[in-house]
């Protein structure tokens, strides 16, 4: 086993931090790791990857477009850190996405866009600054091994873009094959990332890898698309013919409490340790961090021994037994009891039924409750079509009655610990009761929260469902007794309280201090808006209607995982073929679709109306009715209505209506409707 890998990924996703590093450092070095992974702020636009740690040399008319300060900070801290694992011995390396571009090098260089306005991938300044980025790169940190490539969330969406020379395959070849041979032209590795939000990008991308060479490595999650105590482990493994594999791990919990709620991983490492192994990689790097929150010094620390004794080839509950007497002396075996449960709580939390049912495990935006289906799979007859990764394969509900019993199980699981935490109180020193009782204390109001927050999900649906005053009250009470959660919570642990403690998101941006407050808000915004539109439409002569965004939308909406969102605006709800991260994401963002199954009128000529609005005074979008297209691409401020005629001419009363983004204008969709 030592002669396998055996990492750590560190500062993930957010700015350096030299203190946290050197102490990491020591860290691996105390606990036998050879492999250091540097993340950093990979989502910002101006300080992620090695584009916002490098003055570039060729291309310096774009280090204007840096942060000056953020830069000479990494080249002190990184060298720094990486002095000290070359010397025990660890090899380093940095996290890096692709494909990216200075926001300006598209007007400094117009000829590397195509007719939509896209980079295209094939022009010879994309490899020119590809390959002087990374020797720039390798310069400023010459003790950097090598970097780990992903193909996502990045400027310019490599695998989205219009109008290419080359195949999706090929555009992901040809810039990974640039960066391959670069870093072995400088002595550096390239590890590669297939992280992928559907199958059959997957399947390319790890095909691609193996046909530029077969001893680049390719990382990838131990669970299947991303993280969660619910996906299957990775069967996309079975992919990997040739190619060295590296899993890439979770102890920390970064979508399961991160850190802050108490959890004691040891069936979910144990099930997906088991079965990684299966593929003989060449060794494991773990995930111990997320957004500045970690486990270091606390209970949850546990997951990182469990981890590392099953890479030691040890004994599990030996290691998890010694670190409870190590930490709590004569109590620890009573601090193990207490924390036995914690994983299964946590699932029966955060998941409906193993149906991902959260946001990262934070509090959901309504933004992210419709496009997840929060509101849809509360309906008796629901539809999940889209292309959604956290859909488990095969789920079935359940009862309503079943689902709140589940949440209701998790809180009174949770008074249970409350008890046995306690008797503990004077058995061990205070400073580590006051933490775990931080700890439980958050996981009981968190499992309160989301017993509340279930019942918004049925009470919301069931009024558009079934109707009658009844689910309305049932709403009102839900959303009362939600703002009473918040309100105790805070009363009791203050910023402690891990919904409101929570308040920077997944992409490093500040969130407001109540996100429960928030929700509320948006809750009864939303509703009313829903309950207007239903009501004007339904006394139209229609033959279907859409509330685009709505979450009561429904007919099967259609899409791929994270590239289309809701808004809610003063002028009502409307839902866009893309993502709003695009607009940090992508200086060219011309990604991005949904659709529906709606009725039509058999036999006959159909007129569909869309209401829409554009961005920048530009109302740009593709309305495709089963295969037959429509563009619209015209200047208007404002919300306009749009008509199309429609002649259904096979026998059928459903079409395929979809909506697609077609410029970098991003189009906002109020409704659809067919007369």
């Amino acid at each position: 086993m030592r002669n396998k890998i055996n990492g750590i990924a560190v500062c993930n996703p957010v700015e350096l931090d030299r203190e946290y590093m050197l102490f990491t450092a020591d860290y691996a070095i105390a606990h036998g790791i050879n492999h250091y992974q540097i993340v950093g702020p990979i989502h910002n636009p101006e300080k992620g990857n090695i584009d916002g740690m490098t003055f570039y040399r060729k291309y310096s008319q774009f280090n204007d477009e840096k942060n000056a300060e953020y830069v000479r900070f990494c080249e002190s801290v990184v060298n720094e850190v990486c002095d000290k694992l070359f010397l025990a011995g660890i090899k380093t390396y940095m996290w890096h996405h692709e494909l990216e571009v200075p926001i300006r090098f598209k007007e400094a260089f117009p000829e590397i866009l195509n007719e939509s306005g896209d980079v295209e991938v094939t022009h010879p300044l994309i490899r020119d600054f590809l390959e002087n980025k990374l020797a720039d790169f390798f310069a400023a940190y010459p003790k950097i091994d090598g970097v780990i490539l992903t193909l996502h969330e990045t400027r310019i969406p490599l695998l989205k873009l219009k109008n290419q020379k080359l195949s999706k395959m090929d555009r992901v070849k040809y810039v990974t094959e640039i960066l391959y041979n670069t870093c072995k032209k400088l002595g550096k590795e390239l590890i590669v990332r297939p992280f992928a939000s559907i199958e059959e990008d997957y399947e390319m991308m790890t095909k691609a890898y193996e046909q530029i060479s077969e001893e680049m490595v390719i990382m990838d999650k131990w669970t299947q698309f991303d993280w969660s105590l619910t996906l299957p482990e990775n069967r996309f493994f079975n992919k990997i013919k040739k190619n060295p594999l590296l899993v890439e791990t979770d102890i920390f919990g970064e979508y399961f409490g991160l850190g802050k709620l108490p959890i004691m991983l040891k069936h979910h490492i144990e099930k997906n340790y088991s079965y990684c192994e299966k593929f003989s990689p060449i060794g494991y790097m773990s995930r111990i961090d997320r957004a500045n929150y970690h486990s270091f010094g606390d209970v949850n620390e546990v997951n990182y021994s469990i981890m590392e004794a099953h890479q030691n080839g040890e004994d599990v509950d030996a290691a998890i037994d010694a670190f409870f007497a190590e930490r709590y002396g004569d109590a620890g075996t009573d601090v193990r009891r207490l924390m036995e449960n914690t994983e299964d709580i946590q699932r029966r939390i955060f998941y409906l039924n193993n149906y991902y049912f959260t946001q990262g495990s934070r509090f959901p935006h309504i933004n992210h409750s419709k496009n997840h289906f929060f509101f849809e799979m509360m309906k008796e007859e629901h539809y999940l079509l889209s292309r959604e990764w956290f859909i488990p394969k095969d789920w079935e509900r359940g009862s309503i009655e079943q689902l709140l019993e589940e949440k209701a199980s998790a809180v009174a699981d949770c008074i249970k610990d409350t008890e046995l935490l306690a008797a503990l109180e004077g058995r061990i020193p205070d400073e580590e009761y006051l933490s775990l009782k931080d700890k439980f204390q958050n996981l009981y109001y968190v499992a309160l929260a989301w017993q509340q927050l279930t019942k918004v999900f049925i009470s919301y649906t069931k009024y558009f469902e079934v109707g009658g005053q009844h689910y309305e009250d049932e709403l009102n009470a839900a959303l009362s007794a939600l703002e009473t959660v918040d309100s105790e919570a805070v009363s009791v642990l203050g910023d402690k309280f891990y919904i409101r403690a929570l308040k920077v998101d997944q992409l490093g941006r500040h969130c407001s201090d109540s996100p429960i407050l928030t929700f509320i808000d948006e809750v009864k915004t939303s509703f009313a808006i829903d309950r207007e539109a239903t009501a004007r439409l339904s006394a139209e002569d229609l033959c279907d209607y859409v509330v685009c965004g709505s979450a009561v939308e429904g007919h099967k909406l259609k899409k791929e995982v994270n590239f289309s969102d809701t808004y809610l605006f003063e002028d009502g709800v409307c839902r866009i073929p893309g993502t709003n991260r695009g607009t940090s994401f992508s200086v060219v963002n011309t990604h991005g679709w949904f659709g529906y199954e709606m009725k039509v009128r058999p036999l006959c000529q159909n007129t569909i109306t869309v209401t829409a609005k554009g961005s920048n005074g530009n109302i740009c979008f593709k309305l495709t009715v089963n295969g037959e297209e429509f563009e619209i691409n015209e200047a208007f401020d404002g919300k306009k209505e749009f008509t199309f005629l429609f002649d259904e001419k096979q026998g059928k009363d459903t079409a395929d209506i979809r909506i697609d983004r077609i410029t970098g204008f991003t189009p906002f969709i109020y409704e659809i409707k067919i007369k």
